[in-house]
């Protein structure tokens, strides 16, 4: 079956019931809900009819009752594609011309086997009508007939007399008369079966009409005069329609001159009766087939000049058609690539969309851990700041307690002094003392209470001595704790100090980490937002060139459509040329054929 009809039968189905169904349907059968059917395209039937099945099936149907629902649908388009063939009088005009409607339609379509339809009539208003075809499709053909009758607005009935394979015989009753047949009873009698000579039957009914006649005046008893009479009668009878109609010989002269296409010899018969205007009507016939001949042939001329000038525009056409087609073949093959380089494109698109996606989601996810972190080193650095003002503060008091301490420690030296000098105090009151004692030994008795004195001051002297030497040792002693302290001061004061300073470094270091984080989680935030901006704009775009993609596959199967036309186009033009030199050579036939014509 042509892809034009299975196209048009598919689109029905679509116009009748689920567009859902018929898709899967498609699909069912291997075709892709996208099929796009090209006219010369030939469809396996044993598809076509499990593609029918399957609509069935599914909206529960007969399979039948769908068949012919189609057929009588399908008549709409039959009236919009071939309009001309419907400009009959009555739905019978149109059935006796059926046949060869459908041998046009399918030289057309280069349809192979097409169906043969034929109807007769048996009564003035019925016919039968025949149904041939190897595909059987009894059931389309029913419902095309019921959609024929409803575009001529006819009811008619329909008797199925015979339906087996490859062939449906129907019994069509019309509303109106089809058919007409006058029957002449008396010319049938007279003719007695053999007798064709109109004079001779006129002769023989006034035979038989005197002989009736005299019989009744002479009665039986004169039944022989009666038949010679009656013979006298009907020969005389014949010889005058001999005589009469003897014009209809002139007349049947000139009707045979038609046949010998003599048409320049002009003649009249004088007759005072209706042969007369009979002649009239031939002559006028003959002038009017005079003058159409020959305006035939100045049209051949024209027709001539004509199919010589289309012969070069015809010829031009098939070589431009034949660069169409090739340019046309090229687009399509280019559409074809274009479309699986998109459809390509769309799926390496999807797999950069879905990877995008995945890290824009993954990046929300490092986003809020982002802002977390940047919190912590923002209160990290706080932190830090804190602890460098308050080691600052330290540093400032642990400055003064290292200017005490060396203070101190020069406290400490002083007091050496003043010890050694009490010391020296100590060692001259002691020397004193012993002096003192010696003095009042010579003395004697006056200086012994001098002495006790002396004695006493020595020994304050020389408690005075331990205990100098005593603090001495202890001062000593404290002045190197302080020493070994203000030492361990300075030292550890240098180490802070360091340490603050580095601390103060850190500080800087982490205030710029912190401004620099801030600045990072601002700048990776900004950048997690234009992701998912450029992610959806990517979903955008894969919406739109998966858009783009189907609107190449339907230029792809377009183009290849439209290739395809354009073959069919080229062949046609092939064909217009070939028809046209045909055309030419009718052309000439015809004038050669006029020739014969004398007017």
């Amino acid at each position: 079956m042509k892809g034009r009809i299975v196209a048009i039968w598919v689109k029905t189905c679509k116009n009748l019931y689920s567009e859902k169904t018929v898709n899967q349907a498609m699909e069912s059968v291997g075709w892709g809900e996208k099929k796009i059917f090209t006219p010369l395209e030939d469809i396996d039937d044993e598809i076509l009819n499990k593609f029918i099945d399957f609509v069935c099936e599914k909206e529960n149907l007969n399979k039948s009752e769908l068949w012919r629902i189609m057929g009588k649908d399908n008549v709409c388009v039959f009236q919009k594609d071939f309009p001309t063939f419907l400009q009959s009088p009555n739905l019978y005009s149109f059935l006796d011309s059926m046949h060869g409607i459908v041998i046009s339609i399918a030289n057309k379509l280069k349809v192979t086997n097409p169906p043969i339809l034929n109807i007769r009539p048996i009564s003035k208003d019925q016919a039968i009508f025949t149904y041939e075809s190897s595909r059987e499709m009894f059931d389309y053909f029913l419902g095309l007939i019921d959609g024929f009758s409803e575009y001529f607005n006819e009811e008619i009935e329909i008797e199925e007399i015979k339906r087996q394979e490859s062939n449906l015989e129907l019994k069509l009753t019309f509303k109106e008369d089809i058919y007409f047949k006058k029957e002449y009873k008396l010319n049938k009698v007279l003719s007695l079966g053999f007798i064709k000579n109109s004079n001779i039957k006129i002769g023989l009914f006034s035979f038989i009409f005197s002989f009736l006649g005299l019989t009744v005046l002479l009665g039986f008893d004169s039944i022989l005069k009666s038949i010679i009479g009656a013979v006298i009668a009907g020969a005389g009878t014949t010889l005058g329609s001999f005589l009469v109609t003897s014009p209809l010989k002139r007349i049947s002269r000139e009707l045979d001159k038609f046949n010998d296409n003599e048409y320049s010899i002009n003649s009249e018969i004088e007759t005072k009766d209706e042969y007369e205007s009979f002649f009239e009507k031939i002559n006028l016939l003959k002038n009017n087939l005079s003058a159409d001949f020959t305006a035939f042939k100045g049209v051949t001329d024209e027709m001539n000049t004509f199919a010589s000038g289309i012969e070069g525009i015809s010829k031009s056409m098939v070589s431009t058609s034949d660069e169409i087609a090739s340019v046309v073949e090229q687009v399509a093959i280019g559409a074809v690539s274009q479309a699986e380089n998109t459809q390509n494109t769309v799926e390496k698109l999807k797999e950069n969309l879905d990877l995008i996606n995945n890290i824009a989601e993954s990046e929300n996810d490092n986003k809020g851990e982002l802002e977390i972190a940047t919190k912590k080193i923002r209160d990290s650095y706080h932190g830090v700041d804190h602890t460098s003002t308050n080691i600052l503060n330290s540093l400032e008091q642990f400055k003064d307690v290292k200017d005490k301490g060396i203070e101190l420690s020069k406290e400490t030296k002083d007091m050496l002094k003043i010890v050694s000098i009490v010391s020296d105090i100590s060692e001259q009151t002691n020397l004193l003392a012993l002096n003192a004692s010696i003095e009042a030994a010579r003395a004697g008795e006056a200086g012994r209470g001098f002495s006790v004195v002396a004695e006493e001051v020595r020994k304050l002297a020389e408690q005075t001595n331990d205990a100098v030497e005593n603090i001495n040792g202890k001062l000593n002693y404290f002045t190197e704790i302080i020493g070994e302290l203000v030492n361990k001061i300075n030292s550890q004061f240098d180490v802070l100090e360091s340490e603050t300073n580095s601390l103060k470094d850190i500080k800087n270091i982490s205030k710029e980490a912190k401004l620099s984080s801030e600045d990072v989680s601002k700048s990776m935030i900004k950048t997690v937002e234009e992701l998912n901006e450029q992610a959806r704009a990517m979903e955008e775009v894969f919406s739109n060139v998966e858009n783009l993609a189907a609107i190449a596959e339907e230029n792809s199967a377009s183009s290849e459509e439209v290739s395809s036309n354009v073959t069919n186009y080229t062949n046609q033009i092939r064909n217009l040329t070939n028809s046209i030199e045909n055309f030419k050579t009718m052309a000439d036939n015809f004038r050669e054929l006029l020739k014969k014509y004398r007017i």
